[in-house]
Order: structure tokens, then C-alpha cells, then sequence
């Protein structure tokens, strides 16, 4: 057991003093193999780095079996991966750089045991490739997850950015704001649209909503439930509402759920409608008897 583990240690002292050796080496395949490879890291300023701050997989390995620092290893994997995240590095590019530095990490172990003159029985063999090998596939399985998850979080920061701006509710007075909804809407997005209006009807303390749906080209029955979901919740909250740009396939989808206008929502064919009959109601309102 005592001599497994000194083995080890000297085969990571090996690496560790000929890391300058096989990262050139490594650099060096890339270059002259993987051409692709070798244009997409430099266009990314990745090909600098690499030659400057050398191979974090091949740092790795050397590292954990000297000091079975397992965190060294999560932590140069996590930083690797979030630079490539940042810079759109294509995944399945970043495993094939891990397989080349197994590649070369091989070569290492192969030339220590050939320099020491040690001959292994098979059990040692089998050993020592899956001790190596565990400690890249830590790498790779870190590096894997960072990588993901950092991607999941920014696409759903853009997605929530997304649904801000899809949400436009536009203050046309103090108590008068208008909705204009555009594009396909889904069960997702009209979820969102319904939870955006709630909360910028209760901000602006408004009394009347004009919703335009005369740029959205198909709604299926759920989002038409959406919709006068919106209509009652905003009610709650003290706001009528106008819709407008009810088309034809709207309609038939409508009359098919059962849904009836009642006396609380108003319904106008156009924008300008519903805009000239408000400018008429306040005009009315505004002369003396």
C-alpha cells in the first residue's frame, strides 16, 4: 500500500517538473492537428491564455496527487468553464481539448515508468489508469455542470428580460394605459403577460386598460383564458378594461369556450375606436350643466 502511494507521488513530482514539456507538447498537437480548434481559441483570446497560464486539466492532475487538493481541481474546472460560457466556446469543442490533454497526460505516465524502469503487474496497471483517470473525469464532470448551469442562469436572465419587454404597458394619461401585445403568444408567455399587467395596473393606479390584440395572428383556448384572466384580475384592482383587434379566429374561439362579454368589458374593432370614444367620454365629462 506504502509503495502504491509513494508510486503515485513520484509520478505526480514527474508531471508537475515536466509541465512545461507537455503543455508544449499539447499546444503543439493542437496546433498542428486541430486547425479549427487552433483559429476558434485564438479568435477568442483563449490561444494567449493557454500558452501564458498553461493546460488546466494537465495542471490538475499533478496537483491532486501531490496534494489530493480535490478543491484545486473543482476550482480551475468552474473557472475554465465560465470563461467559455462567456465567450460562447462551443461545448462539445471544450471536451475535445479535455480528450487531447488525456491524450498527452498518458504520454506522461507511459514516459515516467519507462525513465524509472518500473514494471507494473496488471492490477497496478489497472490502477494507476483508473486513479488518472478519475481525477480528469472530475475535471470534465465540473467543468460539464458549471458550464450548463451558467448557461441555464444567463438564458433565464434573458428570458426574463425578454418577457419585461413583451409586457409594454404604455401610460397614455394619469389613469389611462394601453397594452399592445404582439407576435405568437403561448400558455407561457400569456402567464407572464397576466402577471406583468397585474403588477403595473396596481404601480400606476389605473383605472382604465386598453388591450391590443390586433397584432397577434393565432391564440389557442388557453391563451384566450389567459386573456380574460387578465380582465378579472385587473378588475379586482379597480380597472376596466377596453380589448381591441378581436379578429375573426378569436371570436370563433371565444364563442366556442362559452365566453360572453359582460356590461364591465368593452370591445372596439380598432385602437382609434376605443381611443375616440375615450376622447369623447372625457370631453362629455368635462362640460358644465
Amino acid at each position: 500500500m506504502e509503495q502504491a502511494v509513494n508510486l503515485k507521488l513520484e509520478l505526480g513530482k514527474f508531471i508537475n517538473s515536466n509541465l512545461t514539456f507537455y503543455t508544449n507538447e499539447w499546444i503543439n498537437y493542437i496546433e498542428s492537428s486541430k486547425g479549427y480548434l487552433t483559429s476558434l481559441l485564438k479568435e477568442t483570446g483563449e490561444w494567449t491564455s493557454l500558452i501564458e497560464d498553461g493546460n488546466p486539466l494537465l495542471k490538475s492532475v499533478p496537483n491532486f496527487i501531490l496534494h489530493s487538493n480535490a478543491e484545486y481541481v473543482m476550482a480551475a474546472a468552474k473557472t475554465s468553464s465560465e470563461k467559455h460560457a462567456k465567450i460562447d466556446f462551443p461545448i462539445h469543442l471544450a471536451w475535445e481539448l479535455f480528450q487531447s490533454t488525456r491524450g498527452i497526460i498518458w504520454n506522461a505516465v507511459k514516459s515516467f515508468f519507462i525513465e524509472a524502469n518500473i514494471d507494473l503487474d496488471m492490477k497496478e496497471c489497472f490502477d494507476i489508469e483508473r486513479y488518472v483517470n478519475d481525477i480528469i473525469d472530475q475535471f470534465v464532470e465540473v467543468y460539464t455542470a458549471s458550464y450548463v448551469s451558467y448557461k441555464d442562469h444567463l438564458l433565464k436572465s434573458h428570458r426574463e428580460t425578454v418577457d419585461e419587454l413583451s409586457v409594454p404597458i404604455i401610460p397614455l394619461s394619469d389613469k389611462v394605459c394601453i397594452l399592445p401585445i404582439v407576435g405568437n403568444v403561448d400558455t407561457y408567455r400569456a402567464k407572464k403577460i397576466r402577471e406583468r399587467t397585474l403588477i403595473r395596473i396596481s404601480e400606476l393606479k389605473a383605472h382604465k386598460l386598453i388591450i391590443d390584440i390586433s397584432g397577434v395572428p393565432y391564440v389557442d383556448t388557453a391563451v384566450v383564458n389567459h386573456l380574460f384572466k387578465i380582465v378579472k384580475g385587473i378588475k379586482f384592482l379597480g380597472c376596466s378594461t377596453i380589448i381591441v383587434g378581436i379578429g375573426p379566429e378569436i371570436a370563433d374561439t371565444m364563442i366556442e369556450l362559452g365566453i360572453e362579454i359582460d356590461n364591465e368589458i368593452k370591445t372596439k374593432s380598432t385602437l382609434q375606436q376605443a381611443l375616440q370614444d375615450m376622447l369623447f367620454f372625457h370631453r362629455k365629462q368635462s362640460i358644465p350643466n
